[in-house]
């Protein structure tokens, strides 16, 4: 599926004859002839001379077959709409991917299968998204493991649904706790160790600023499962808020 598409572009064949054909997607089992308009990831090429099934558009452009005579000519460059990257695929110029959350293009006529877009310049990073893993909602159902004279309960906001991704937690204490875990969240959807969750916490005021706050990531296997929060300077009596921060990290390419 493209970005846009444009029916009835007038082009000139290799005799100098001008035909107005339609647009119609690429196909792999189709032999086109001198004139014709595809559209290959968004892209639209025009055939010049008779052109066999199979030749790849953006591959035909960059190395032609024949030297100096390439068979396809890139007529408008657009891009295809992102989805999720499988190291199982091949990609070819102008396709958009998802992957730990960032979206990518391919900057080149095609790459080796299993080409990672965090490990090659020849892709390129569009943004930056909300990952799956990371929209999914939490409530205090996903909250355990709380520490002696300890409650906490997942706080929503009048403006917004708590996610992974940044949710406030209520603390409440009957008495003081010595230095120690003060509860555990499971994360509905396990993020990929790969993408290296960075878990950030924000107190909402200066007692619980005061408890030294740290988290640690649950990881089984190559996922982590929630993360586990502590009080290394104790807890007194009170209730205590902070914003938590889940951020899956888009690796850069060097």
């Amino acid at each position: 599926m493209s970005i846009f598409t444009a029916d009835n572009v007038v082009v000139s064949g290799a005799t100098g004859s001008t035909s107005q054909p339609r647009v119609a997607e690429w196909s792999s089992n189709t032999a086109y002839s001198d004139g014709q308009i595809v559209t290959f990831n968004g892209s639209q090429y025009v055939a010049r001379g008779g052109v066999g099934a199979g030749v790849v558009p953006p591959v035909e452009v960059s190395s032609p077959l024949t030297p100096g005579a390439p068979r396809w000519i890139l007529a408008c460059r657009g891009r295809s709409l992102p989805t999720g990257y499988n190291d199982n695929t091949t990609y070819y110029a102008d396709q958009v991917v998802t992957f730990l959350g960032g979206v990518y293009i391919l900057d080149a006529p095609t790459l080796p299968v299993g080409t990672r877009p965090t490990r090659d310049k020849r892709w390129t990073r569009l943004s930056e998204t909300l990952t799956d893993a990371e929209s999914e909602k939490v409530t205090s159902a996903d909250l355990s493991g709380f520490a002696t004279n300890a409650t906490a309960a997942i706080v929503s906001n009048t403006d917004e649904d708590p996610r992974v991704r940044h949710h406030r937690v209520r603390v409440t204490v009957s008495a003081l706790i010595p230095p120690g875990p003060l509860f555990t969240l499971r994360f509905p959807r396990p993020l990929a160790t790969e993408a290296r969750p960075q878990i950030a916490i924000q107190p909402e005021d200066n007692f619980s600023a005061s408890m030294l706050l740290t988290v640690t990531a649950n990881v089984s296997g190559n996922q982590v499962t929630g993360y586990t929060l502590s009080a290394q300077g104790g807890v007194q009596t009170g209730t205590y808020e902070f914003g938590v921060f889940v951020k899956e990290q888009i690796d850069q390419v060097k």
